[in-house]
């Protein structure tokens, strides 16, 4: 009786364990299926790389219990719990990593491109800094141009200096604006020179001619006065056109100052001849028109005069201001008389002054009415 109640309990308690094992393990294997599912699904989420060591971890452990739910269900039973938390944990935690990943990209992105912009603001900093200091430089090197000339030839150059210096992508060091700067200066500085010598050389041929036709308008005023004179200061200009612009104008003051002597050595016989005429006239000589007579290398204007009775008075004035005068045919003392009255008629209303008397020839008084004494002389003005 006994032994049969123990058996029976044997196996009752054989197939209890049984039945136990037989629902832990489906049980078991239902979680680990569902732990399967969800990392399948955070692997096709693409977020299993965010976690990429703890989603390792747990496919092992559930390859581990796939094999340990046959021999051990309770333990693979104990372990899925544990595991559990972890694994529906994974999804979330693999979501935050993910967008703390792309935070932080987004971060290394904004840093990245700060820098960037840090550098790119630098080198512009740099560039303006640098396009300044070249800039700077140009302006003072132009101001330094002495000759605006040469800087105005120079004026494309300069452009297409400044557009390939200055260019953005040209990195122009103040050493080389000043070389090439320093290069343009003195080539056009020599042009300015070569072409200033040129307009001096124009500008003086032309104030050449200017000076000559000058001259020979002078000539021709002064030709009424002094016409001998006159064609042979312009026969000396026509010779003297071939001569250098220096030798020339060497000339021309020669022939001009000559020309103002002539003209007022002229002018001063003049204003003498017409003082003669009118003492003589005043004085009661009948007058002849007076005449200008060129002899040898003289040249002299006679005026002469006579009486009723015969007495002759004769005056000859030389642009030298020398003044030789003669009074003859006369009888008695009325050649004195007469020399008396005109001579200080020029001096007191005409204001010529005699000065350097020289007697030439005198006759004394001869009361003889055929004797005709001849008094001459000669005086300078």
């Amino acid at each position: 009786m006994s032994r049969h109640e123990q058996a029976r309990y044997q196996i009752e308690r054989q197939r209890r364990q049984e039945l136990f094992n037989q629902r832990v393990s489906e049980t078991t294997r239902v979680y680990l299926d569902r732990y399967r599912n969800i990392l399948n699904d955070v692997q096709n989420q693409g977020i299993s790389k965010y976690v990429q060591a703890e989603f390792s971890a747990l496919q092992r452990e559930l390859e581990t219990l796939k094999w340990l739910v046959d021999s051990d269900p309770a333990t693979a039973r104990d372990r899925s719990i544990a595991l559990g938390q972890q694994v529906h944990a994974l999804p979330r935690h693999a979501r935050a990593m993910r967008q703390a990943v792309v935070e932080a990209e987004r971060a290394a992105e904004h840093v990245a491109q700060e820098e960037v912009r840090e550098a790119v603001r630098q080198r512009a900093e740099q560039e303006t800094k640098a396009r300044e200091e070249v800039e700077t430089v140009w302006q003072n090197e132009l101001t330094n141009w002495d000759d605006p000339l040469a800087r105005q030839l120079a004026f494309k150059a300069l452009a297409e200096l400044r557009r390939h210096l200055l260019d953005s992508n040209h990195h122009t060091t103040v050493e080389q604006l000043r070389a090439e700067l320093g290069n343009i200066k003195h080539e056009y500085e020599q042009r300015s020179q070569e072409r200033r010598t040129q307009e001096y050389q124009t500008a003086v041929a032309s104030t050449t001619e200017d000076s000559l036709q000058l001259c020979r308008e002078q000539i021709a005023a002064a030709s009424r006065q002094a016409p001998e004179h006159a064609a042979a200061f312009a026969a000396t200009l026509d010779t003297a056109s071939s001569l250098s612009p220096e030798e020339l104008s060497r000339r021309m003051v020669e022939v001009t100052s000559e020309l103002d002597t002539v003209v007022v050595d002229e002018s001063c016989r003049r204003e003498v001849v017409q003082a003669v005429y009118r003492s003589l006239e005043d004085a009661g000589f009948v007058m002849e028109k007076p005449r200008l007579v060129n002899k040898d290398d003289s040249n002299e204007v006679v005026i002469r005069a006579m009486r009723p009775a015969g007495a002759k008075a004769e005056f000859k004035i030389e642009l030298s201001g020398k003044l030789n005068y003669k009074f003859d045919h006369y009888q008695g003392s009325a050649c004195k008389k007469d020399i008396d009255t005109v001579l200080p008629r020029l001096q007191s209303i005409y204001g010529i002054q005699l000065s350097t008397e020289r007697v030439v020839w005198e006759n004394p008084d001869d009361k003889d009415s055929d004797a005709r004494p001849q008094p001459g002389m000669t005086r300078e003005k």
